[in-house]
């Protein structure tokens, strides 16, 4: 592998967190070309989901929302990865219980979301999210859920 640590730390510094993501970048990569003989995560595409997710686990620094991105956003899996976003809007509209955890809402949700259905929900729940449904100051008034949403009938 040619690439270092300050390399990595100025290409992601932008997403935050370089000083912690950027060593453990460069141990995945170094473990994966160990692992496998080269840099190739093929096996993530052959391998049944439940593998592919548990190989990408067991990797430092990775859970189950990054294993989930990886495997939805660069493999095509079908799966359906839960951060804060998807997190909030599920537990403001009731389908999951207010301290259920991203883990348990992916387990779930996962199994009821058509897999076809799953990479656009993710989606268009993250740009929700972002744009509506915010953590604080969320905008109910334009939010075209909020027939549908407890959390949005809620007196202001």
């Amino acid at each position: 592998m040619r690439v270092g640590v300050p390399a990595v730390r100025r290409a992601i510094r932008s997403a935050g967190l370089a000083g912690i993501r950027a060593p453990r970048i460069i141990e995945i990569l170094r473990r994966i070309e160990t692992e496998q003989g080269e840099l190739s995560l093929d096996l993530l595409w052959r391998a049944p989901v439940s593998e592919a997710r548990a190989y990408l686990e067991s990797l430092p620094g990775v859970g189950p929302k990054t294993a989930s991105c990886v495997l939805l956003f660069d493999c095509g899996r079908p799966v359906f990865p839960v951060d804060t976003h998807v997190a909030r809007i599920t537990r403001r509209l009731g389908w999951v219980s207010a301290k259920a955890s991203p883990e348990g809402i992916q387990s779930i949700l996962e199994p009821l979301i058509p897999p076809r259905l799953r990479y656009g929900l993710h989606v268009n729940m993250i740009a929700h999210g972002r744009q509506l449904c915010r953590p604080q100051r969320a905008r109910c008034d334009l939010c075209p859920v909020r027939p549908h949403c407890p959390a949005g009938q809620r007196p202001r």
